[in-house]
């Protein structure tokens, strides 16, 4: 199972910002994710930049945007059942979307190579 994040937070920025607050090396691959929505694990802070890391990749940003929120019970790579069926198909966690209207992150899924549809709350979710 992975490691659990010791916090996670949200960076809602956007390319109308400027690109000062994301470090040259991954302002391509930051934008194309469109992080405002996503939800990222922080893994460490060194010399004025923040190494966040959403599912398998890793952006070094300024903490200028960046917000923790509550600890999350399942996080990237973590295999999970449905809450209704606790014996049915086990599914990995591959992405983490933040409601702000809900203050409550959604959880992307997928059974083997196949992503599920939709986004599932952790009400709905179950560690595997």
């Amino acid at each position: 199972m992975p490691k659990k994040s010791q916090e996670f937070g949200v960076y809602p920025w956007f390319p109308g910002y400027g690109y000062a607050a994301i470090h040259p090396a991954n302002r391509r691959e930051f934008e194309i994710l469109e992080p405002h929505n996503k939800v990222f694990e922080k893994v460490s802070e060194l010399n004025g930049w923040y190494l966040l890391r959403y599912a398998d990749e890793e952006f070094k940003v300024r903490p200028d945007f960046y917000a923790p929120i509550a600890p999350l019970p399942f996080t990237f790579g973590e295999f999970v059942r449905s809450a209704q069926q606790p014996r049915g198909t086990m599914a990995q966690i591959t992405d983490i979307i933040w409601n702000v209207s809900e203050d409550a992150a959604y959880y992307g899924l997928r059974v083997g190579k196949q992503p599920l549809d939709g986004l599932y709350k952790q009400s709905q979710l179950m560690p595997a």
